[in-house]
């Protein structure tokens, strides 16, 4: 059902397929990233405070703190203080509106990031080309391997009652594979325990939860894994399954595991295959969570 409603003179839709992001751009009068400062409600509507971060469409909104006005609207996303944000927006009188349905969580915004950039270079997606092959010469293993579940889906495996975001300590989940093919280093056993950083708006959490992205992170899914062999060490520790009992940490809080079907990770599983000397690194990464 396809329901219609109309704030401030504007009409937003419900139950309609969303746009692509040059569908959304294209329509837009102002397209940014910005970090939403405050979030206020009136009986009308709820009007965002963002902190902006790189304004890419409407170069007459150059201020840096944007108020943008937001309609109640329960069936998608509510926004949240703190979290960073692309924002789609259409100026309204000497107002800006924004559709909750298609302005997202920036770290969710991978696919739409990538097709701003032809239209602005100064948009980037997180795991774009240039950033996946730094980090396949940073790592010490680089693997394609077959996503079995998470610390969270895995039956009978030991689950957290609660999981903070990292911070003050090294918060982690589990993840559980099968190795499809080895392009960088050594793994010994063909199942291995991968820990992925749980950190606030990153592309692999699963946005405002702290726990890994259910689409990413789906049982049968093919990952390219950017890895430290052994364990962070930092966290409370408990042991992995029988089954998946070599463990490895990922390098990076957005981009140590990323759909190894994308156009960058297969230019990259190429290269590694043709040159792999290209891609040589010496030796375990410092922590960085």
């Amino acid at each position: 059902m396809l329901v219609c409603l109309m704030w401030a003179s504007t009409i937003f839709c419900v139950g309609q397929s969303r746009p692509d992001a040059s569908v959304l751009y294209s329509g837009a009068d102002v397209v940014f990233t910005g970090r939403l400062e405050r979030l206020d409600s009136t009986s009308n509507d709820l009007s965002g405070q963002f902190e902006r971060e790189l304004l890419i469409k409407g170069q007459e909104f150059s201020l840096k703190t944007l108020l943008v006005h937001l309609p109640f609207q329960l069936e998608c996303h509510k926004f949240e203080e703190r979290h960073i944000y692309l924002i789609y927006a259409h100026k309204i009188g000497n107002q800006l509106w924004a559709d909750p349905c298609d302005s997202k969580l920036k770290s969710q915004a991978e696919a739409d990031l990538k097709y701003l950039h032809t239209v602005n270079p100064a948009v980037s997606e997180e795991c774009n080309p240039a950033r996946v092959r730094q980090l396949a010469k940073k790592a010490p293993v680089v693997a394609r391997a077959e996503l079995v579940a998470t610390e969270d889906s895995l039956p009978g495996a030991q689950r957290v009652f609660f999981r903070p975001w990292c911070g003050m300590v090294a918060t982690t989940e589990d993840a559980y594979y099968k190795v499809l093919e080895t392009l960088k280093g050594d793994i010994s056993a063909s199942k291995i325990t991968v820990e992925h950083v749980i950190c606030w708006d990153t592309v692999t959490v699963n946005g405002y939860y702290p726990d890994l992205s259910p689409e990413l992170f789906k049982e049968g899914n093919t990952l390219l894994l950017f890895l430290n062999p052994g364990s962070n060490g930092e966290r409370l520790q408990h042991v992995p399954p029988q089954e998946f009992p070599m463990v490895f940490e990922d390098v990076d809080e957005n981009c140590g595991a990323i759909d190894a079907n994308d156009e960058a990770a297969l230019d990259l599983i190429h290269a590694l295959r043709s040159d792999p000397q290209r891609f040589r690194s010496k030796g375990r990464v410092p922590g960085k969570h």
